[in-house]
């Protein structure tokens, strides 16, 4: 009987030791499915915190900042002509292939983004897979860019000579889409790359399972800070509300995209927390200028005063949003305090219709080729940081237009397909929004304005505002950026370019078990650190 109880306390105390030790696996509740993974031709925050995990870059993000910091290059230099990097790889990093990370697969790496002769960069815009942020960031394909070389001049050294300098290059080096990625792997698997991604991140891919979960493991090589958790889990739980209810029965650990009605439903609930990332996004509409009525000024000016923003921020963003005037959020400094935004006033909006020509209100559109069809407005399939709840939004917009005389029809669509009929400029208008990539202005405006009539901005053409951005992106003084930037606001907003319509503090709600998970503004966050007690 003694041994029987013995056993017993024995098996009683390590019960109690298993409860208080951490657990091995972290499980995130993501707001969809992944686009793809291959951080080179992807866009979208689901696909890059999955990417951001298994890849790293040259340089990165430290902490809750935007500042830079060494990754994979531990240390570089710049010459006094702000023309010549030079950056000095650690050395002993090995790709989860086994294969080492050197300064010829970074060049290599170089070049499948820039060089449009470049094997792997045919292949992947043949297959669709277009290096969109390589040519928002410096300037085009081959000659077009801004870089002029890249060389490895010794085993663990790589030398970048732009053609001049170029502001943000070190933040935007950081950015999640110049990951390095393993050169035999993506040689290996061509345009399936996405589906089978090898980086020398802090976790390795172990499998994807379609419309359920990513599933990866911890790299026990890693160079940098060693993953607190053996297994991380990325479930794919579309429905906000599904996903709270997850996470308060522990299926999850973590989530982004609350309701923001929910946000008060987390903050008293003693086994949940929240944490805020600091404001970085906006979300906005854009027009697409194949349609001649939204050629017409006026009618874009009748959509700004037509759509009451603030009634929107306060009933639909939880207490976490603020009312968008420009694109840069407050907390950028290119942003222009002085910008008064468009009133709210139906009436404007009815008496522009009417100057325009549209006296009984707007209800279809022509396109530049003579197609006419009713007149769509696009909302988002999935929670974003910009857009919490976007077909609310888009619902409470399309009653402010009928109530100025315009109607339209709602409609959305998958998340791979919307974001691929806005590259191609097939939505007529929509709802979309950013998060800012490295914390320069530079990747605000001059992102979506310094390539004038590309199709997966609407075809908007304004070239005295991108030679304006791109002289920006060429000083090195900040106050003189500053100041070029807040006249980039003052210019779009003068031609109505696009209607911005809110600024969020994305809330995240997690387990109190968990600790270590570090917010940044640019939602590239790494679970390396992060421990489920």
């Amino acid at each position: 009987m003694r041994h029987r109880t013995f056993a017993l306390l024995v098996s009683l105390l390590l019960l109690g030791l298993a409860d208080s030790a951490p657990a091995q696996t972290f499980v995130f509740g993501a707001q969809g499915e992944p686009v793809q993974l291959d951080p080179a031709v992807i866009t979208d925050g689901i696909s890059s915190r999955i990417t951001r995990q298994i890849y790293d870059s040259l340089v990165k993000y430290k902490g809750a900042t935007t500042e830079v910091e060494p990754a994979l290059a531990e240390k570089w230099e710049v010459s006094a002509d702000g023309k010549v990097w030079t950056f000095h790889l650690r050395k002993n990093v090995k790709f989860h292939d086994g294969n080492p990370l050197d300064a010829t697969s970074v060049l290599w790496n170089f070049e499948r983004w820039w060089k449009s002769a470049h094997s792997q960069h045919e292949n992947q815009v043949k297959a669709g897979q277009t290096f969109e942020y390589w040519e928002a960031q410096f300037g085009g394909f081959d000659d077009k860019s801004i870089v002029e070389k890249v060389e490895a001049v010794g085993s663990h050294t790589v030398r970048i000579t732009l053609k001049a300098p170029q502001a943000p290059f070190l933040a935007n080096l950081a950015m999640f889409v110049f990951d390095i990625a393993s050169p035999k792997a993506v040689e290996k698997w061509g345009t399936e790359f996405g589906k089978h991604p090898v980086g020398t991140g802090a976790f390795k891919f172990v499998e994807w399972k379609p419309n359920q979960e990513v599933i990866l493991e911890a790299n026990p090589d890693y160079w940098g800070v060693k993953p607190k958790v053996k297994r991380v889990v990325l479930r794919n739980i579309k429905d906000n509300s599904q996903r709270l209810v997850a996470l308060k029965a522990g299926e999850i650990h973590g989530m982004e995209g609350l309701n923001p009605d929910d946000v008060k439903v987390v903050r008293s609930d003693p086994n949940l927390q929240i944490l805020l990332r600091p404001t970085n996004t906006t979300g906005y509409i854009a027009f697409n200028y194949k349609v001649k009525e939204f050629q017409d000024k006026r009618v874009r000016l009748a959509f700004a005063h037509a759509i009451n923003k603030r009634a929107i921020v306060d009933a639909l963003y939880g207490g976490t949003g603020l009312v968008a005037s420009q694109f840069q959020p407050p907390s950028l400094w290119g942003y222009n305090k002085e910008l008064k935004d468009f009133e709210w006033s139906p009436a404007k909006a009815q008496a522009l219709l009417k100057q325009a020509g549209f006296a009984q209100g707007l209800s279809e559109i022509t396109w530049e080729d003579g197609k006419r069809e009713p007149l769509v407005f696009w909302y988002m399939s999935r929670s974003r940081p910009y857009f919490p709840n976007p077909k609310e939004i888009g619902e409470a917009m399309a009653a402010d237009l009928a109530k100025a005389g315009i109607k339209v029809q709602l409609q959305t669509a998958e998340w791979a397909v919307y974001l691929d009929k806005r590259k191609n400029g097939q939505l007529p208008v929509y709802m979309l929004g950013w998060t800012g990539d490295n914390g320069d202005p530079d990747n605000f405006i001059c992102y979506f304005f310094c390539s004038p009539g590309a199709p997966r901005e609407g075809f908007y053409s304004n070239k005295p505002l991108a030679d304006l951005l791109l002289r920006a992106q060429s000083l090195t003084r900040q106050a003189e950026r500053a100041r070029l930037y807040r006249q980039a606001e003052q210019m779009l907003q003068e031609d109505v370019g696009r209607l911005f319509i809110a600024n969020n503090q994305p809330p995240l709600a997690f387990s109190k078990k968990v600790k270590g998970y570090v917010t940044n503004p640019t939602g590239s966050e790494h679970f390396n650190t992060v421990e489920v007690q």
